[in-house]
């Protein structure tokens, strides 16, 4: 049996380095465009983003506890040699896209979490959540159209899409 699938013109992109991770479309009920103007647009893309760091940790924290060796000696730090973590840094990208185009970016280090963490992520237990703060924060009646003394529909460039 051959599945339909529905294109809608909302997407989100997730992306390491520049390489594609994890992509989805979806629906919003009552979008407003005036969101994409808005300061709550910054909003929707860092709760997002720190919902998937919340799973990054939670996801280091099991690894750490699973290689944790309970029977080690203790050592001097001196025997360790320190190196610096952010010497090749991963990037991660989030980004949200109206009939595609990008509307908000945002990237974040992924090197404060271990490479095992990083390179194997699995967000599919929170896609779901990803798209719920998206669907709401688009849907919204009002937002904060100005910011201090700034209009920011004469600021923002997405007033095309």
């Amino acid at each position: 049996m051959k599945k339909s699938y529905q294109s809608y013109p909302y997407e989100f992109l997730f992306m390491i380095n520049g390489n594609p991770i994890v992509g989805r479309n979806f629906p919003i009920k009552n979008f407003n465009r005036d969101s994409l103007n808005s300061l709550d647009l910054k909003y929707v893309i860092d709760d997002v983003v720190d919902v998937i760091k919340l799973h990054f940790k939670n996801n280091t924290y099991e690894y750490l506890y699973k290689y944790y060796s309970y029977f080690a000696e203790n050592i001097n730090n001196e025997e360790y040699e320190t190196k610096d973590i952010y010497e090749n840094e991963d990037f991660f990208t989030f980004q949200i896209k109206v009939n595609g185009k990008v509307v908000i970016e945002k990237i974040f280090t992924g090197n404060d979490f271990p490479p095992k963490v990083r390179y194997d992520v699995d967000i599919r237990k929170i896609i779901p959540k990803i798209i719920e703060i998206i669907q709401y924060g688009l849907s919204e009646k009002n937002y904060i159209k100005n910011y201090g003394d700034y209009d920011l529909n004469k600021i923002f460039i997405n007033n095309q899409i």
